[in-house]
Formats: structure tokens, C-alpha cells, sequence
């Protein structure tokens, strides 16, 4: 390990009441980082993040909060003088409890159900969180139409510019070939959001709070030795619709076989369902974000915006086929899920 590290690490950990034997750094990138820790009192996991302490404070607050209300979360380590953090040379570390187990796997239908209720459960012990600052470090609720319709001006933005370069590379052609097909279903999703009930459901969160985890994905969860779901990562909460979180997992799941399913959609929305149930109407709000091409959009922005810069053109290109051929296929299976509400709604009662 870069030496420099090492002695930030240690120094850090004379601030807890911990003897440090070794450290191992798990991952670096750039403003984050990960380690190991083994001490005399096991193994516990450090990280750097990249925020300030208001936001150290509203993230160790929702831990709390969450724990309380039963979700699994790794605990924090508190330093000797009872701080949730230490600050060093203007960065910030929290040392973390460490959570032995396994990754769940999507395709794996007792961890499929772990996940989902796991999930479900998440958003309905985040309820009535208020923060202990007035401070929100990330409040996505009100932003649902602005956001949609800026990523939906930045399509048109690119096909403009795109068709007007001389030499299109592929990529350029096939976004070209697509984006008219992905602008209509991108109003599609926007226009659904005009309709009363979205308001209404913006309006109770408001009041009652729900907190989206914003990655609530096998990357980010470990089945304990115990059976249990943990949760990690509480870098990005925000407050939002459930919506948020569960159309992430959807398209994470969709997109590895390229196709949406409609018995999987069905069976993972049945197992939210059990624990936090939704009316017909929020799930036509899901339906609308799904309706939105965020994998499409997402993998242009990569390209043009050069966000992937060690990815080579070809890379994107597959990509791009693969989020076309996933976005492509959606539209079907959203009819048949939203004929089949009933079924699904029926979970919750």
C-alpha cells in the first residue's frame, strides 16, 4: 500500500479505541476509498468519502434511524471522544462495522425475494425521517419533470449535432437510427407524470419522507451468515418516490439478458409488494420511469459526454446495441404488467 495512505489510515485509527495489526486497501477512486481494517477487536471497514459534515451527519442519522426500524445496516464506530467521523487535512473517514457473508444473486429466487422485500422494507422504515440539521444532502423528489426533460433537450441536443458531422462514425449511426423511437417514448413517460395522482404522491412525500438508497443492488448487499439482507453504501440517499430505486433494480436485472421479462417484472414487484404495498396508480408512476430510455440515455451520455475515457469505441458501441435491444423490449411487457395489476396489487392486501 502507498505509504502516504498507510500513515493517513493509522493516524486516523489513534482516534478510536482500537489497536491496529494491518490494513488492507480495497478500493481507491480518487475523492473514495476502502479499507480493511484488523485490530484487536476484528476486523472493521474504514472509509473516505467525499462529503462534508452535514451530510456525514444526515447519512450517520438515517443509519440510526434505519437500524431502528429494523433494516440491517452496518453500524458505526464511534471515536474515543463519541464522534461519528474523523476529520484529517480537510478529508473525512467513518470506520464501519464489517458484515460477513455472501452476494445475492438476481437469478437465485430466495435472494430475488430477499432483495425486493429487502428493499420494500428499506423504504418503509425510512418513513417520517426528518434531519437532524435541516439539511438534505440530496432532495430528488421535487426534480422529476425538470430532470426528465433536460435529459429528454439533451437527446434532441446530440441527434442535431450528430447530424450535421460529416463523418459519422457507428456509434453516431446507430444513435441516429434509434433516438426518434426512444424522444417518443421519452414524452410518453413525461406526459404520464401530468396526470393528478403523480402530484399527489410528490405532495405526501413531501410530509411523510421516504429515503431511496439510489444503488439498492447486489453490489451493495450481503446475505449475512444469519440469512439476513445488509444493506451498505448509504453514500447517495436521497429523498424520492420509491419509484426511484425499484426502476433501477428492474433495468439492472432486465438489461443482463438484454430483454425485459415479464414473469421476472411480475414475480420481483409481487415480493415488493408483500411489505410496502403500492396502489395502482404509483405503479403507473413506475411505469412511466421505465417508459423513460434511462439505459439508452445513460450509454450515449457515456460517449459523448466522455465519461468512460479507457473505453474503446467498439466497447461503447456493444453497449449501445445491448441498452437498444433491453430498451426495445420493455414496451410489451409494461402492457402485459399493466393488464395484470390487479394481480400484483392483490400482493399488498
Amino acid at each position: 500500500m502507498d505509504t502516504t495512505f498507510s500513515d493517513v489510515v493509522k493516524k486516523v485509527m489513534t482516534y478510536y479505541p482500537l489497536k491496529v495489526k494491518n490494513i488492507y486497501l480495497l478500493s481507491f477512486k480518487g475523492k473514495k476509498a476502502v479499507w480493511s481494517i484488523q485490530t484487536d477487536m476484528g476486523e472493521w471497514i474504514m472509509k473516505k468519502v467525499p462529503f462534508d459534515e452535514t451530510h456525514i451527519d444526515f447519512m450517520l442519522h438515517a443509519i440510526t434511524y434505519l437500524k431502528n426500524n429494523g433494516v440491517n445496516t452496518p453500524g458505526v464506530l464511534k471515536t474515543s471522544s463519541g464522534e461519528g467521523y474523523v476529520k484529517l487535512n480537510g478529508e473525512y473517514f467513518v470506520v464501519f462495522e464489517t458484515v460477513y457473508g455472501r452476494s445475492p444473486e438476481y437469478n437465485n429466487d430466495g435472494d430475488l425475494a430477499l432483495m425486493l422485500k429487502g428493499m420494500a422494507a428499506f423504504h418503509k422504515a425510512s418513513r417520517g425521517i426528518e434531519s437532524p440539521n435541516g439539511f438534505y444532502p440530496s432532495y430528488l423528489l421535487t426534480k422529476w419533470k425538470s430532470d426528465l426533460q433536460t435529459r429528454m433537450e439533451r437527446l434532441k441536443a446530440w441527434k442535431e449535432q450528430r447530424q450535421q458531422v460529416k463523418n459519422k462514425n457507428e456509434f453516431d449511426r446507430v444513435f441516429l437510427a434509434n433516438v426518434d423511437t426512444f424522444l417518443q417514448q421519452a414524452q410518453a413517460a413525461l406526459t404520464t407524470l401530468n396526470q393528478p395522482y403523480f402530484e399527489q404522491w410528490v405532495k405526501e412525500t413531501e410530509k411523510t419522507k421516504t429515503l431511496c438508497h439510489q444503488d439498492f443492488a447486489a453490489g451493495n448487499l450481503v446475505v449475512g451468515k444469519d440469512g439476513k439482507l445488509y444493506v451498505y453504501d448509504m453514500d447517495s440517499l436521497t429523498v424520492d418516490l420509491p419509484v426511484r430505486d425499484m426502476r433501477k433494480i428492474l433495468n439492472k436485472v432486465m438489461k443482463k439478458d438484454a430483454n425485459w421479462n415479464l414473469p421476472m417484472m411480475l414475480k420481483m414487484m409481487k415480493f415488493y409488494q408483500q411489505v410496502n404495498p403500492l396502489t395502482k396508480e404509483q405503479y403507473l408512476i413506475l411505469a412511466a420511469d421505465i417508459q423513460f430510455p434511462h439505459l439508452f440515455y445513460g450509454q450515449v451520455s457515456k460517449y459523448y459526454e466522455n465519461r468512460e475515457d479507457q473505453w474503446t469505441v467498439d466497447k461503447h458501441i456493444v453497449r449501445l446495441k445491448d441498452m437498444i435491444s433491453t430498451e426495445l423490449s420493455k414496451n410489451a411487457v409494461l402492457k402485459s404488467f399493466l393488464a395484470r395489476l390487479d394481480e400484483v396489487v392483490k400482493r399488498g392486501s
